[in-house]
């Protein structure tokens, strides 16, 4: 592992770093099941780096993402972040995309649930947001696995191949989460239940 700063069972987060930003641009434009509300544009690696660059400088950024690695070969897989970071009020919004590849062999929750730790136990926030689109059955289903509560719709919230699209609303506390990740980590096979998986702790002062 090279700069942790989670670190579950099979994958850990760190820092992204300009080396990603290859990787970065070959997942985007090799996406299929692009969640992009008004299509694609080309990615480029030098776009990519320049963006990791300077998403590094903040001292106190208000968005932040974290690279997703396996543990096994160290291998750069996607992203999670934390958007629109409230730092008075505690609160911000969740997103994370895997490589296609990696989807629906659990290391997307996993990643979650380590985001979510740093989010809560590290940076001490208060509450956790999400928003997806109506049609996108798969994020809703992986947010309720998360503990996330069904919060509302916004109508018509944006457009994609000519027809109007609801926003589905999605919210987290902390004590909900930590249900979520008990009951989730119930479902791990024995000898992986408590390697990195987060501690039964109070977050630290």
């Amino acid at each position: 592992m090279r700069n942790p700063l989670v670190v579950g069972s099979r994958v850990y987060l760190r820092a992204l770093e300009t080396n990603d930003a290859e990787t970065d641009a070959a997942q985007a434009n090799a996406e299929t099941e692009t969640f992009m509300y008004r299509g694609r544009a080309p990615a480029s690696p030098l776009a990519f780096a320049r963006w990791i660059e300077e998403d590094g400088k903040h001292p106190m950024p208000s968005e932040i993402h974290l690279a997703v690695c396996l543990r096994d070969g160290d291998r750069y897989i996607g992203a999670v972040s934390l958007h629109h970071v409230d730092y008075l009020n505690r609160t911000a919004e969740t997103g994370s995309g895997l490589a296609d590849g990696f989807r629906n062999q659990g290391f997307g929750t996993e990643a979650k649930m380590l985001l979510l730790e740093y989010a809560f136990d590290r940076l001490h926030l208060h509450a956790i947001h999400s928003h997806v689109f109506e049609h996108n059955t798969r994020s809703a289903a992986a947010l309720r696995k998360q503990g996330y509560r069904y919060a509302g719709r916004r109508k018509w919230d944006d457009v994609k191949g000519g027809v109007y699209r609801d926003g589905l609303l999605f919210d987290l506390l902390r004590e909900e989460w930590l249900a979520a990740r008990e009951a989730w980590r119930a479902t791990l096979p024995a000898d992986v239940r408590g390697k990195g998986l987060g501690r039964d702790r109070e977050p630290t002062p």
